[in-house]
């Protein structure tokens, strides 16, 4: 099965269609959180907000 976006497919004739798919996911909640954290381990130092958790 090959699934794609496109309305054709070079060198393949398409026998069905479905309908669209879509999914939706939250990767971070505390995305401020996550960031600071990020920066504080690039620039040094321990980040106290990731070790509390």
């Amino acid at each position: 099965m090959i699934v794609t976006t496109t309305s054709t497919i070079q060198g393949k004739e398409i026998i069905e269609y479905i309908d669209i798919v879509n999914g939706e996911a939250i990767m971070g909640a505390n995305i401020v959180r996550d960031l600071f954290a990020s920066v504080r381990d690039v620039v040094g130092g321990r980040a106290v907000l990731m070790k509390v958790n």
